[in-house]
Formats: C-alpha cells, structure tokens, sequence
C-alpha cells in the first residue's frame, strides 16, 4: 500500500533538491562570467603596460622568470615577446607548445591536457602575448560558487527533516479526520467533525456524514425489528411449549417421541429468541458504567454450577481446575452473561466424553478467565468471524445459532472487558479468554 505521506514527502524532496541543483548552475555560471570578466580585464590591462614599454624599444627588454607555483596555483602571467615573424623572443615562463595566436585578441587554447587563456596584441616592431591558466581560473570559479552554495549543500538534511515536519502538519486533519472514522460502530455512530478540517476535505466529511446518517437509520431499525420480532415470538412459543407439555399426557409410544423432537425445535427457539432480546439490548444500551468490587470465585462457580445439568446430558466433564483470581471490578450481569455464553459453547461444540476446564488467575494488572475444552478448535481464517451475527462454522455439528458469541463480544466492549478465543495444540481444542480490569 502506498503511504501518501511518503509520496507528498518525495516530491517535496524531489523538487527541493532540483531547485538547489539549478541555484548552484546559475550561482557557477553567474561566477564564471564575472571572474572570466574580470581577469581579462586583468590580462587587457597588463598587456597595454607591456605594450608601452616594448613600443619605442630596438630590442625586447628582459623579463622577470616566474615559477610554476605561481604559475598553476596564483594565477600569474605568462608574458611572451614574438617577432612580427612568429618567432618567440621572450618569456616569463617556457610554455615549449604555446604558439603566437595568428589574430589579436583573446584565445583559448588547449595544449597537452592544459588550458590556457590567451591575449595577443601587436606592439610596434613586436608582437605581445599575455597567457594564464584557465584551469587556475576554472579552480577559482568552482571554489567561488561552492561557497555561496554551501549553506545549501549543508541545509540539506535540516531542509528535508523541516519538509517531513511540513508534510506530517499538513496531514494531521487527515489522521484525526481516520482516528474519528476508526473510532466508530455500529452502536457509537456519530457525525464527524467539520471543525479544523482543510476545506478540500470537507465536501468529503459531508459526504461520510450523510452515509454515517444513513447507516444509522438502517442500524436503528434493524435493532428494532430483532427487538418487536422477539417480544412477538415469546408469547407464542411460551404457548406452544405448554400445549406441547399437555398434549404429552395424551401420547405414548411413536408420538411421544415425535413430541419430543417438536418440543425440542421449541426450546431451541426460545432460546434463541431470548438471544435475539438480549443482542437487542446490548445494541440499544450505552458505554457501561463503572462497575463494582466482585467475588470472581463465586460467580465462576455459580455459572459452572448452572450449566452442570446441560454438560451432565451432553456427556461432558464440566469442572474448574484454579481460581487464582478472587477479585476484579466489573459489571457482574454483564461478566455472568460472557462467561454462561462461553461456557455453553464450550459445552456444545465439545464431543461426548470431552472435558471443560474454568480456570482464573491475575496478569498484568488484569484478572484473567480461561474456558477451555477438548473440542475441535476454530481454523485460524475463522477466528475473526466467529464473532460476527449468526456466523456458523461449516459441518460444525452443533445447534447452536451463532450469536452467543456476538452477545459475548458486545457486553465486553460495552463494559471494558477483552474477549479472545485461543487455538490449542496439546490437546486438541480451544480456549476462549476474558480479561477484565481489576479497578
């Protein structure tokens, strides 16, 4: 996935860096011009001096040696005396390849891998050349600009460091406008913010307030179908239970059994009716409050007490193994309701002759209970579903209706507990984990 931050960064970055690239081009020409200008005129100047002194003189004077330290490295001049012929006469300093440029005026020549600027005027009965290094002037040009645009060169990494900072600035709206987004569900669904939000981004806030509006509309009325859909059905199926017990005194035999299939269907019925009214419930009810001091070990023991009948007719060894863990603060309705739905799954999906294991300890300034069986476990892909409304694993087995555990996951978030389930390995089987704060 592609970070737009990283991609707004690098082409800040990618920009930057060109716009220093083209200030150091101008900042070299522009210095190339100014120093060639100047040390041409340099050159004019020496040669017309040189010109006064040789113009009215029978012979070309002497001229004062200069080494090649002054030379190649101070940008001194070479000063040469040709004859109208072409032959040298005079030099400050041997240049054996340099020949007498053919017009007057200013050269350069390359000789021997060397540079050389050159100027030639006449002077009477003589010629006057006048040569310096251009890879000394080269050297003073480079020098010059490097140090105008080292405060660039070296504002580099504070520059791109400031352009990270710019760019995290800018997108700040975006993550708080993510962070609201992301704090959302389906029982929280509130209008995001318009305030401090860059105007591009606003038609798009409205836009996700209309869809949030809209999605709270349908959530609203989905609750309140589940809602009046199992208010109505528990009238009736209350009736149809007890006419079923009735018409049981009458019946023998073949319809008795087919009685208690039919009373059986029943039950799961109401059941999940009564499943479906407590979905409703959590769904409608608010943020929990702060709960209270609880004795974790009575309540765990109660509940395990409570289902021993269903885990008895199952053929299940229902039992708790450690109660570490005597004391937390939480909601005891709501605790009860994770832990009797964890519990009775456990107990359903668990074979005959399988075991079932409460446990609870302290970790971490929580206190933890563990539900484990010796059931077939959840596939890794599924983990993450088995939370949704009525989803059901595939060849289960189980009469289950798929909304214990979405029951479960909703009373924990509304009151500050964590539920996780944990594949186990040796043995075989699953463990489901409440943490629930301890103040």
């Amino acid at each position: 996935m592609r970070s737009l931050r990283r991609q707004l960064f690098a082409w800040l970055l990618a920009l930057y860096l060109a716009a220093a690239a083209i200030a150091m081009l101008v900042s070299y020409r522009q210095y190339a011009t100014s120093i060639n200008a100047f040390m041409d005129g340099q050159m004019h100047g020496a040669a017309l001096g040189y010109v006064q002194q040789i113009a009215a003189a029978a012979k070309p004077p002497s001229l004062k040696p200069s080494d090649t330290e002054k030379i190649q490295h101070r940008g001194s001049l070479v000063v040469q005396i040709w004859s109208s012929r072409g032959q040298l006469l005079a030099t400050s300093y041997p240049i054996p390849a340099l020949a007498l440029s053919a017009q007057a005026g200013f050269h350069t020549v390359k000789i021997d891998g060397a540079s050389w600027r050159t100027y030639t005027v006449p002077a009477a009965r003589f010629r006057l050349q006048v040569a310096q290094s251009a890879n000394f002037r080269q050297r003073v040009i480079l020098d010059s600009a490097w140090k105008s645009v080292a405060s660039i060169a070296v504002l580099i990494p504070l520059s791109g460091l400031l352009l990270w900072l710019v760019v995290h600035l800018t997108l700040r709206p975006v993550e708080r406008l993510v962070q609201s987004i992301a704090g959302q569900d389906e029982r929280t669904l509130a209008e995001l913010p318009v305030t401090r939000v860059p105007q591009e981004l606003v038609p798009l806030v409205e836009s996700m307030n209309g869809l949030i509006a809209r999605l709270r509309g349908a959530f609203d009325t989905q609750r309140h179908f589940v809602q009046d859909a199992a208010h109505e059905l528990r009238t009736p199926l209350a009736a149809c239970i007890l006419q079923a017990g009735i018409l049981r005194q009458n019946l023998d035999g073949e319809g008795i059994e087919a009685l208690d299939r039919l009373q059986g269907g029943l039950h799961r019925m109401r059941r999940l009716v009564e499943q479906l009214l407590r979905l409703a419930h959590e769904d409608a009810e608010g943020p929990g409050g702060d709960g209270a001091s609880i004795d974790l070990r009575a309540l765990i023991r109660d509940a395990v007490a409570d289902l021993m009948p269903l885990a008895e007719q199952r053929g299940i060894d229902l039992g708790i193994t450690s109660l570490e863990a005597g004391e937390a603060h939480a909601d005891a309705h709501g605790l009860r309701t994770i832990l009797d739905n964890l519990i009775d799954n456990a107990i359903r999906y668990t074979a005959s002759g399988g075991q079932v294991d409460i446990a609870s300890r302290e970790e971490g300034g929580q206190a933890v209970i563990e539900v484990s069986d010796t059931g077939p476990g959840i596939p890794s892909d599924a983990l993450s579903r088995v939370f949704d409304r009525f989803y059901r694993l595939p060849d289960s087995g189980s009469e289950g209706s798929g909304i214990g555990l979405a029951i479960a996951r909703a009373v924990a978030r509304r009151n500050r507990m964590e539920v996780a389930l944990i594949n186990r390995k040796e043995p075989r089987g699953l463990i489901a984990r409440i943490a629930i704060p301890k103040h």
